[in-house]
C-alpha cells in the first residue's frame, strides 16, 4: 500500500505544474481578448438558469468537452497522489474543480462584451473534466501511472516534478517566434519602458547559447546518470532546431522556415551545445548554481535589447501566425518561462534536496 501511494505521489509531482499551466491557458482562452469589460445589467451567475442558447454547433460541443479533459485528467492525478486518497475520489474532485473553474470563467464572461456566458458551455466543460478524471482513473487502474513512476525513478531525481514540467513546456514556449532564437523572455524591457539598445552580433550569439545551456543545466540537475544526460542533450538540441524552424515556417511562411540559421545563430548553437557537453559530469548543485549565474545575464541582455521593427511588422501582418500563437498564449508562455525557471532555480539553491545520493554528488 505504501509503495502504491509513493507511485501515485511521484506521478502527481509532474501533473501539478502542468495542471497549473493548463488552468492559465483555460483562463486565457476563456477571457480573450480582455477588452470590453462592462456591466451587462445582470448578475454574473444569471447564465446558469438562463434558457438554452438557440444556436450552437457540433464543433462547440466537441471543443468544450475536449478543452477540459486534460485539466480533469491532470487534476485527478494530483488528488490521487495525496495521502490516503482513493482513485474514485480523485475523479469526483477533478470534476468539481472543472465545474467551479468553468463557472468562474462563464461568470466573468458576463462582463466581457465580445463573449457570451453559456450554461451549455458550463455543462460541457464539466463533462470534459469528468471524462478526463475517468481517463486518469483508468490509467491508474491498468498500471500506466505506476509504469511512468518507475520510469521516473530510474531516470530522474526525486522531487523533480516541477523541473520536468518546465522542461516539457520549453519546446511549447519556443513556438512563438522571438527576435533572437531561443531568446525566451524578450519584450519585458519594452513593456517596462526601459532604455533599450541594439545588441551586437556577439551578444545575440551569447543569448542563443545561454538559451540552450540554461535548460540543459536544469535537465542535468534532475538527471543523475551520465547516459541519460547525453540523451537529454541530444533531445534538447533537436527540439531547439526543430521547434524554432517549425515556428518560423508557420509564422512567416515555409520559404522562411530556415532563414534563422545564419552564421551568428549557428555560432550560438555550437557554443551552447559544446558547453553542454563540457558540463555533462557536473554535480546537480553546481548545475543549479550555474543555471542561476547564466539565466540572469541572459534576461538582462534581453531586457535592454531594442525591438526589431522589421520582425514586429512581419509577425503582425502574417495571418498564418495566428495558428501558432493561440491568441497570444504561446507568446506569454515564452515570455514567462525563463522567470518561472529562475524561481525554480533559486528555490533549489536555497532549499536543496539532500535525501538522495547519485554518481555526481548529492541531489
Amino acid at each position: 500500500m505504501a509503495r502504491l501511494q509513493a507511485t501515485r505521489t511521484a506521478a502527481s509531482g509532474l501533473a501539478l505544474p502542468l495542471a497549473l499551466v493548463y488552468c492559465g491557458l483555460v483562463a486565457y482562452a476563456s477571457l480573450y481578448p480582455f477588452v470590453g469589460w462592462q456591466s451587462q445589467g445582470v448578475m454574473p451567475w444569471a447564465f446558469a438558469t438562463a434558457p438554452l442558447p438557440r444556436y450552437w454547433s457540433g464543433f462547440d460541443v466537441v471543443i468544450n468537452v475536449l478543452g477540459y479533459m486534460p485539466l480533469g485528467a491532470l487534476a485527478a492525478i494530483v488528488w490521487q497522489g495525496s495521502a490516503h486518497a482513493k482513485r474514485s475520489r480523485g475523479v469526483w474532485l477533478a470534476t468539481l474543480f472543472a465545474c467551479m473553474l468553468s463557472f468562474a470563467m462563464e461568470a466573468l464572461q458576463t462582463y466581457l462584451a465580445p463573449r457570451v456566458a453559456s450554461n451549455v458551455d458550463w455543462a460541457l466543460n464539466t463533462l470534459g473534466g469528468l471524462l478526463g478524471g475517468l481517463l486518469a482513473w483508468m490509467a491508474d487502474s491498468v498500471g500506466l501511472l505506476r509504469s511512468w513512476s518507475r520510469f521516473r525513478e530510474r531516470r530522474f531525481a526525486s522531487g523533480s516534478g516541477f523541473a520536468l514540467g518546465l522542461l516539457l513546456l520549453w519546446p511549447l514556449a519556443l513556438l512563438y517566434p522571438t527576435p533572437v532564437p531561443l531568446g525566451l523572455g524578450s519584450g519585458l524591457g519594452q513593456w517596462l519602458e526601459l532604455d533599450t539598445q541594439v545588441l551586437s552580433d556577439r551578444a545575440e550569439s551569447a543569448i542563443i547559447s545561454l538559451g540552450l545551456v540554461v535548460p540543459l543545466l536544469m535537465s542535468y540537475a534532475v538527471t543523475p546518470k551520465l547516459l541519460h544526460r547525453v540523451l537529454s542533450l541530444a533531445l534538447m538540441v533537436i527540439a531547439a532546431l526543430g521547434v524554432t524552424t517549425l515556428s518560423n515556417g508557420l509564422s512567416f511562411g515555409p520559404e522562411h522556415a530556415t532563414v534563422w540559421l545564419h552564421e551568428q545563430t549557428l555560432w550560438g548553437l555550437w557554443i551552447g551545445a559544446g558547453v553542454g557537453v563540457l558540463l555533462l559530469p557536473s554535480a546537480p548543485r553546481l548545475c543549479w548554481a550555474l543555471a542561476f549565474l547564466l539565466v540572469v545575464p541572459q534576461l538582462l541582455m534581453l531586457g535592454i535589447m531594442a525591438p526589431d521593427p522589421y520582425f514586429t511588422q512581419t509577425l503582425s501582418i502574417w495571418e498564418r501566425g495566428q495558428f501558432i500563437r493561440f491568441y497570444g498564449a504561446t507568446q506569454w508562455l515564452g515570455r514567462l518561462w525563463p522567470y518561472a525557471a529562475l524561481i525554480l532555480i533559486i528555490s533549489n539553491i536555497t532549499w536543496p534536496n539532500k535525501t538522495k545520493n547519485h554518481p555526481f554528488g548529492k541531489n
